[in-house]
């Protein structure tokens, strides 16, 4: 078979060749490929990276920044004003240019979102080991980045590794691999070298020489031969459906509601302003260009570019803050977080786990333990665990000797919690030797070792052992037991056997190993810190529930009693509860989550998510985590982490320091409320704006301003409020968490929008009373009312900003506004006020010079606003306890 068929031919059949026969197809070598075949298959096969993770091309990021919600009402809107008898073109085209401002802005926010996406890629490329045959030197073992793995290569499987490819097993030492990402089952799946007969496609999963991309090594290591890079991988073929079965997160939900709602109010107002001011002007056709203008007028047209510039600054600001975002969503997420769910070991606790004591049962300290245990340790394949390493590098490492003979292993599993080696010693004895969690490897013990002597394991010994492994948990040691037995020996000549399945049975109780992995330092007055902002933090771990509580206990998380709720549980205890009200009545109230399983952690973030209406983050480094990382409204990994916790994460720190999660929250606060500054602000003018002209319908012989002069207005408006996103906001804001509220937004609009309606309605009346514009005969007199209204809808749209962005007296600059919105709100407002003055700009927006006593008028109107509003403000957050 030519070498160039391999792409075509499905992974079953792959899985039933034999090594030798793989390799033939893919014409490679067992010591690699070249350089030169490396270069021609990167050509024909593209770089190892499934297109969902590859940044988008230019023309994607334009049709994403067009086909928003938005845009398209807006583009509906624009068809129609031209598609009517007597087209608005004029209209057209300012809707036209709102359309593409509004592209141009995030477009550059989504390109430069891009930007960041590629150097967050290159910031956490994993590396991996393959085999390549270089000239004069033959097969030589490197590090490559796995994007550049092509089919063909021969690759190193290590423990904590996610496969990178779809490779062919192709030698193998006790290797399990998890597919929980493509399964979702928990359980590992061993894999071997044996090949396999085809099987159907909904089997492909149980091919046991087969190890999927985006799957993880559990433990033990082997070689592959990879098959399928990028696209051609079977992750592929499933990634897209992954990504659509996540839940919305906070921000989407909360996008959502807005769009919604925004649709229902325009739906509503539509056909009566239509109604109205058709019947009133027996003009329809004129009154469905109005009514059009109408609703353009209400939508804040540059919702889109405010939302992604904020959350653009927010991912800006925590990339100078040691944290890299991957998903934009998650900045705001990070505002609206009220419970924090944190793994222990390396998050709270400084992943530096020290072996404090090796003891005997009865307590006193015993190099044989210590013996035993550095034994196991040394002889456990691929990478070391953070136990076996703090066993290693122990001092009294110097004063064992390492004579013994491995003949074969039991890995370590998540599951098993435990880890055996089978040694084989001089004189010819074959001994197993196993440590682990003290639960699981007591259970299989039957007798102890007492004075030298080997007695039977009895309730009362068991419950004394249980005692002081106990007192150890609650000072905060992590406690390993340490069991061997001794198996029979095998004559010379004979075989030893290859099959130790079931060998750490009935084994001997040795001693106990303690070890400490202590607080960090920052960790206590960061948690403070983040129950100050009312973020809720519970522990997830699979650690002991002894260990856990100590450790929550002195960062202050949990109480020393509580007798109306639990405090602390373990996962088994929570399965028993399975999917009742009082399983999630006590993950509501529950603090301290210890021995959970991966699904567990996941359905405690579900919970609380989903159950109790909290938006959760989840902080984890581990394989264990990502499901949680995964459900969680923003999930958060340390650069340092296991490849698929960053994989499934939605921010990655640089650094593993929980103050960065502070600054996290408090910028995604920001992002918040400048975001709901801006569309509070828009929507309960716009709303405010609707009234007033509803009102001038129902009472004007002409319209207070015409179509082109409400675009115009809008246009200004928006314009200055491209800076809000780095606009300053109030202490008391960032105190609470903060979400998205579709009542409150309604309530301020209803409160606020009338008010700024009476603003109108008062130049109306100074404007028909004191000026006598009212005959629609005269061109002069209804350009002075309609650039009146215009004047005034400009100067409170600039006065509204300051006045409205904050909850405090906005005179006594207790919040000062940022430069940039003081220089963009009067410098637009400059610009509308000059171009009443040029002539021929004027006329081509159908106005005239204002009335010199007019601006005496508006000062007073600006005074009753400003008194007005601030009432309003006091009242509303005394009554409703916010404002923004």
């Amino acid at each position: 078979m030519k070498t160039q068929d391999y792409r075509k031919i499905p992974l079953q059949e792959l899985a039933s060749k034999s090594c030798d026969e793989a390799l033939a197809i893919f014409g490679s070598k067992g010591g690699g490929l070249s350089d030169d075949e490396v270069s021609d298959r990167l050509k024909k096969h593209g770089r190892n990276l499934l297109s969902t993770k590859r940044p988008p091309r230019w023309w994607q990021l334009v049709l994403r920044a067009f086909l928003d919600y938005f845009n398209i009402l807006l583009l509906i809107i624009a068809i129609i004003s031209v598609a009517v008898p007597g087209p608005e073109w004029a209209q057209f085209a300012v809707i036209m240019g709102i359309i593409c401002l509004s592209c141009v802005v995030r477009l550059w926010e989504e390109s430069r979102s891009a930007a960041a996406v590629i150097k967050l890629l290159d910031a956490i490329s994993t590396d991996v080991r393959v085999m390549r045959q270089k000239s004069g030197l033959g097969s030589v073992e490197g590090v490559i980045d796995e994007r550049g793995l092509v089919p063909g290569d021969i690759m190193l499987i290590d423990q904590g590794n996610i496969i990178p490819a779809d490779c062919l097993i192709i030698s193998a030492i006790d290797l399990s691999i998890s597919q929980s990402s493509l399964t979702g089952e928990s359980e590992p799946q061993r894999k071997t070298v044996l090949p396999r007969k085809n099987k159907p496609y909904e089997a492909i999963l149980e091919l046991q020489n087969i190890a999927f991309m985006g799957t993880n090594v559990i433990s033990g290591s082997g070689w592959g031969l990879v098959l399928k890079t990028g696209d051609d991988a079977f992750i592929a073929t499933i990634m897209m459906e992954l990504n659509k079965k996540r839940l919305l997160n906070a921000f989407q939900r909360g996008i959502r509601s807005i769009s919604i709602m925004m649709t229902v109010v325009i739906t509503i107002l539509f056909p009566i302003v239509l109604v109205v001011n058709g019947f009133v002007k027996h003009n329809w056709i004129e009154a469905v260009t109005f009514s059009l203008s109408v609703a353009v007028g209400l939508l804040p047209s540059m919702l889109p570019a405010i939302v992604n510039a904020n959350l653009a600054r927010g991912a800006f600001t925590l990339g100078k803050k040691n944290a890299v975002v991957k998903s934009l969503d998650s900045v705001q997420c990070l505002g609206a977080m009220s419970v924090l769910c944190s793994d222990k070991t390396g998050t709270l606790t400084k992943d530096e786990i020290n072996l404090c004591q090796y003891l005997n049962p009865l307590g006193v300290e015993t190099l044989e333990v210590y013996d035993l245990a550095h034994t196991n340790a040394r002889y456990q394949s691929g990478k070391k665990n953070s136990v076996d390493s703090a066993i290693l590098k122990h001092a009294a490492s110097e004063k064992v000797k390492v004579a013994q003979n491995k003949l074969g292993e039991i890995p370590f599993s998540f599951e098993a919690r435990r880890s055996s080696c089978i040694i084989l010693d001089d004189n010819g004895d074959i001994k197993v030797i196993c440590k682990g969690a003290f639960e699981e490897v007591v259970a299989r013990c039957e007798s102890i070792r007492l004075d030298g002597k080997i007695v039977y394991l009895d309730g009362k010994k068991r419950r004394e052992l249980t005692h002081r492994v106990n007192a150890f948990n609650s000072d905060g040691y992590r406690v390993i037991l340490v069991a061997t037995k001794a198996l029979p020996r095998v004559p010379m000549g004979v075989p030893v056997p290859n099959d130790y399945g079931g060998l750490d049975q009935d084994m001997t109780v040795e001693g106990l190993l303690t070890f400490l992995d202590p607080p960090k330092d920052d960790a206590k007055a960061s948690i403070s810190r983040l129950q100050e902002l009312g973020v809720d933090v519970r522990c997830l771990t699979g650690d002991n529930l002894g260990v856990a509580v100590k450790v929550c206990r002195d960062l202050n998380l949990v109480k020393d009693a509580d007798d109306q709720h639990i405090q602390a549980i373990t996962g088994p205890e929570l399965a028993k509860l399975g999917d009742t009200d009082e399983f999630h009545k006590t993950v509501k109230h529950c603090r301290v989550f210890a021995k959970l399983t991966p699904v567990q952690k996941g359905q405690v973030v579900d919970s609380l998510k989903n159950r109790h209406g909290k938006v959760v983050g989840m902080l984890g480094d581990g394989i264990n985590d990502c499901i949680a990382l995964r459900a969680a409204d923003a999930g958060i990994s340390v650069h340092t982490g296991q490849n698929v916790a960053k994989e499934c994460a939605d921010i990655i720190l640089v650094k593993k320091d929980l103050s960065i999660i502070v600054d996290c929250i408090l910028t995604g606060r920001i992002t918040m409320g400048n975001t709901i500054k801006y569309i509070k602000m828009g929507f309960s003018a716009n709303l405010g704006n609707i009234m007033s002209i509803l009102v001038s319908s129902a009472w004007l012989p002409f319209p207070p301003m015409t179509s082109l002069q409400i675009l115009l207005s809008n246009i200004l408006y928006e314009t200055s409020q491209l800076t809000m996103p780095w606009d300053n906001v109030d202490t008391s804001y960032l105190a609470t968490p903060q979400v998205w509220s579709i009542f409150d937004l309604l309530r301020f609009s209803l409160i606020l929008g009338p008010l700024s309606c009476t603003l109108d309605i008062a130049t109306f009346i100074i404007n028909w009373f004191w000026y006598h514009y009212r005959d629609p005969a005269k061109p002069i007199d209804v350009a002075k009312f309609q650039t009146h209204w215009f004047l005034q809808n400009l100067v409170t749209a600039t006065l509204v900003v300051h006045l409205l962005r904050t909850e405090t007296f906005s005179l006594s600059f207790k919040s000062r506004p940022a430069t940039s919105v003081v220089l963009s709100t009067l410098g637009i407002m400059a610009i509308g006020i000059v171009m009443l003055y040029i002539k021929p700009l004027a006329n081509v927006l159908e106005m005239a010079k204002p009335d010199v006593t007019f601006w005496g008028w508006l000062t007073m109107e600006m005074g009753y606003y400003v008194v007005a509003v601030e009432g309003v403000k006091w009242c509303y957050v005394k009554w409703f306890g916010r404002w923004l």
